[in-house]
């Protein structure tokens, strides 16, 4: 009696709503022809039905004078479901009008102020009644109207509400009441009422006697004139693992009554199985206990903030960049060399001496007159790389140069064998000397200790962990899940935090946050091993297609790259100054540029910036939208790659070539926080 009223309020109120429309909806009337819009009711809660209403009224007159049907231009909805209700016409015999109104039904997933751009209708009307007559077209448009969508309240919200919202009922069957132990059957709920069946959420079933495993979801949906509604059923694979007697426990779900503006509890009734013996040996009770009791260990200690990400400081940039400077002036700037020019003529041993101080200053950067006391100008150029003999011999010859400038008598001869001999021994310099190349060099060796790890101890994140593994070992598996989520908050470059917060998730039968977990800590420690057997576990595959992670840190292959840069820059200088062929260090840049890509790739692989891990199944819609047609339901943990975003819907990619659409809210993003 209760439902039967409630349909006759529903067709009559909404009914009335749209007679009373307020003068200012009405657009304009033009030859007579009125056309309008509405929305009731105009306060909604989210998951609650707005319908929206055009209502077109035109003279029979008027009518008949048409040629040709109206156009109507329905208004685009944004950021909402649109389902489409049956369209009616009725005659007003008292002003002889006919009525059309077009209705929509409307459904929201955010609060918030919702409107609705106004319509458009266009007819034309012959401007006499000859056959020939020209038409005028004539252009009306509706008002733009609005609603509001609030949360429902949380004063006497259940703690398993998941959203539902509307008037549903529910039963539940299976497809074979005398199952084997060992042998699957299929159990089935049907939620069937008034609402957007699309928008039911997937209920938890747990049967202490048996495996539950979550299969598929199907739709149905009802357009009543005023109404939205229909039924949708969610399937569960059940393997009974004890024999006997059984029954499947009545199943509620709670759903949220707008009229009622209550919460209500939706039940379906017991089960009764007769499950004959099977193949499978049923575990008894403390078996069980020992089984659960072989529970994963965790990380025992914070593993600090990791080095897998390539740092984005632009120190990186500026040592690359600043790599082939030196070269690069040494090509383009000739060196201040006090070379003999063709018409030059050097008398006497001092320019001997010149030619030499010159010489020197410019292949090694040492002030002669800065090493007058004896054996420190072979010193300062050993530093510099000169042989011993070499530096000897530049000494000697300079004081031979200052003897014979003190000496008495001609010196033509010997001031020529002075200059061949300082050529000769410049040009020795010139092959052995080497400038200061230790800073690029101490830059490449100093990388690692750059980059490594940083110690970071911080009361809250040890706390959390420290709490998560209290939580663990007293087997409170969800409390330790929640500790250590609240732990990768604050240290989400923790390794070990998203190790233990996978393996915490898993204890407590959440698998597709426990692949979360492990999938960020691999990521941030691709050579883990342990967290490679870890997701080995999963049923959903995680060592190909977009799961896969490679065993290399970027960190290690960009600081390998940045090197062999520095040292091939540095080798193509030392061989520009020496005259020698510099063909070596392109076998130093070559695999250089190769590696830094390599380490992009790696970065960018590792940053995970468009993966997302399934974390409800549900079946992948062919458009952005739950009434669109069903497709492969993929598995919970599985790591899809997400190719568009359209609103509160991704389109992903999954490894085997399945594609499509899912809600944002069943997915949990992969990327770096």
């Amino acid at each position: 009696m209760r439902l039967v009223m409630r349909r006759v309020v529903r067709a009559v109120i909404p009914a009335a709503l749209l007679a009373l429309v307020p003068a200012g909806v009405h657009a304009q009337a033009t030859e007579r022809v009125g056309f309008s819009a509405s929305v009731a009711p105009d306060t909604i809660y989210v998951g609650q039905q707005a319908t929206y209403a055009l209502t077109v009224r035109i003279p029979v007159d008027i009518r008949q004078r048409l040629r040709r049907n109206p156009e109507f231009v329905p208004p685009e909805p944004r950021a909402m479901l649109a389902y489409e209700l049956p369209l009616s016409r009725s005659t007003n015999a008292a002003d002889a009008t006919e009525i059309h109104t077009f209705r929509r039904a409307l459904f929201v997933l955010t609060p918030g102020r919702y409107p609705i751009p106004a319509a458009r209708l266009s007819y034309a009307l012959p401007q006499s009644a000859s056959f020939f007559s020209r038409e005028d077209e004539r252009v009306l448009r509706s008002a733009a109207t609005s609603f509001v969508a609030i949360d429902p309240p949380t004063r006497g919200r259940p703690a398993d509400w998941l959203g539902a919202v509307g008037v549903w009922r529910a039963s539940a069957r299976v497809d074979r009441a005398d199952p084997r132990v060992g042998d699957p059957i299929v159990l089935t709920l049907r939620l069937a009422g008034e609402g957007n069946p699309t928008l039911l959420p997937r209920p938890v079933v747990t049967i202490p006697w048996a495996d539950v495993v979550p299969q598929g979801e199907s739709v149905v949906l009802e357009a009543a004139p005023l109404m939205l509604g229909g039924a949708k059923e969610f399937s569960w694979l059940i393997t009974p693992r004890e024999q006997g007697a059984q029954s499947i426990a009545s199943i509620g779900y709670s759903f949220f009554d707008p009229d009622g503006r209550a919460y209500a509890l939706a039940r379906t009734d017991p089960v009764p199985l007769r499950v004959r013996p099977g193949t499978l040996v049923a575990v008894p009770p403390r078996a069980a206990a020992l089984r659960d009791a072989a529970v994963i260990p965790l990380r025992p200690e914070l593993a600090g903030p990791a080095r897998s990400q390539i740092p984005a400081a632009l120190w990186w940039m500026w040592i690359a960049l600043l790599a082939p400077v030196p070269w690069v002036l040494q090509r383009l700037m000739p060196r201040m060399l006090a070379r003999r020019t063709p018409g030059e003529v050097i008398q006497g041993p001092r320019s001997a001496r010149a030619l030499l101080e010159r010489g020197l200053r410019a292949r090694t950067g040492v002030e002669v007159a800065d090493h007058t006391t004896p054996g420190t100008l072979a010193a300062a150029l050993r530093i510099e790389g000169v042989t011993t003999e070499t530096a000897h011999a530049a000494e000697q010859l300079r004081d031979a140069c200052d003897a014979q400038a003190f000496a008495k008598g001609d010196r033509r001869d010997t001031s020529q064998a002075a200059r061949e001999r300082a050529e000769s021994v410049l040009a020795l310099i010139e092959r052995e000397a080497r400038r200061r190349t230790l800073p690029l060099l101490l830059v490449a060796l100093v990388l690692g200790t750059a980059c490594a790890p940083t110690s970071r101890d911080d009361t809250e994140t040890l706390l959390a962990f420290s709490q998560g593994h209290t939580a663990y070992v007293g087997r409170d598996y969800t409390v330790a899940r929640n500790a250590f989520a609240r732990a990768v908050r604050v240290a989400p470059r923790d390794a070990a935090v998203w190790a233990n917060l996978g393996t915490a998730s898993w204890a407590a039968g959440d698998t597709a946050m426990a692949v979360v977990g492990w999938q960020k800590a691999l990521r941030l420690a691709p050579r883990d091993d342990a967290t490679r057997q870890l997701l080995a576990r999963v049923r959903a595959p995680q060592h190909r297609g977009a799961a896969r992670v490679w065993p290399v840190e970027p960190v290690v292959v960009a600081a390998l790259a940045l090197t062999l840069w520095l040292f091939g820059w540095g080798w193509a200088f030392l061989s520009t100054r020496r005259g020698a062929r510099a063909s070596f260090a392109s076998v130093l840049l070559v695999p250089a540029l190769v590696l830094a890509s390599l380490a992009v790739f790696l970065d960018l692989t590792a940053a995970a910036r468009d993966l997302t891990v399934v974390m409800q199944p549900t079946p992948l819609r062919a458009l952005p939208a739950l009434g669109a047609d069903p497709g492969a339901v993929p598995l919970a943990g599985e790591v899809a790659k997400i190719v568009e975003r359209r609103g509160v819907w991704l389109r992903v990619s999954l490894d085997g070539g399945r594609e499509g659409w899912i809600p944002a809210e069943r997915t949990r993003a992969l990327a770096r926080d």
